[in-house]
């Protein structure tokens, strides 16, 4: 029935929750960023490039885990989730990937693991 392997990818500044759509069960992956949480304005030129290299490793750590997936379903409650959608657009194997980005609120993991399971089942439905 589902041929394609599918992930959803709940995201935001301090975690990523790799949501994997299967037939049976949900496998979910939590990467942690490992980003410090300080005042931008507070920042000097070396702290904010530090920042930007462990948000640029936090988003490598996610592709790797993601790169057999077709299909990625990318959710959220603020911007990371479009700053991680900018940096898989420039990533070589991205023509590769059908990348749909959705505006989430906060969730519990149940209901984060109901969004993929939905989405999915829908998306695989108006295929038949």
């Amino acid at each position: 029935m589902y041929t394609t392997k599918s992930i959803g990818i709940w995201i935001d500044h301090i975690s990523a929750h790799l949501i994997e759509f299967r037939k049976l069960r949900v496998e979910t992956v939590i990467i942690r960023a490992k980003i410090k949480e300080k005042d931008k304005y507070l920042l000097t030129k070396e702290e904010t490039s530090d920042e930007n290299n462990q948000q640029q490793n936090f988003f490598k750590n996610i592709i790797e885990h993601i790169m057999p997936f077709e299909n990625i379903l990318i959710f959220g409650p603020n911007e990371e989730k479009q700053l991680f959608e900018n940096y898989l657009r420039n990533e070589e194997n991205f023509d590769q990937m059908k990348v749909v980005s959705l505006i989430a609120d906060k969730m519990t993991d149940n209901h984060k693991h109901a969004y993929v399971n939905n989405y999915f089942k829908t998306l695989f439905s108006k295929k038949q």
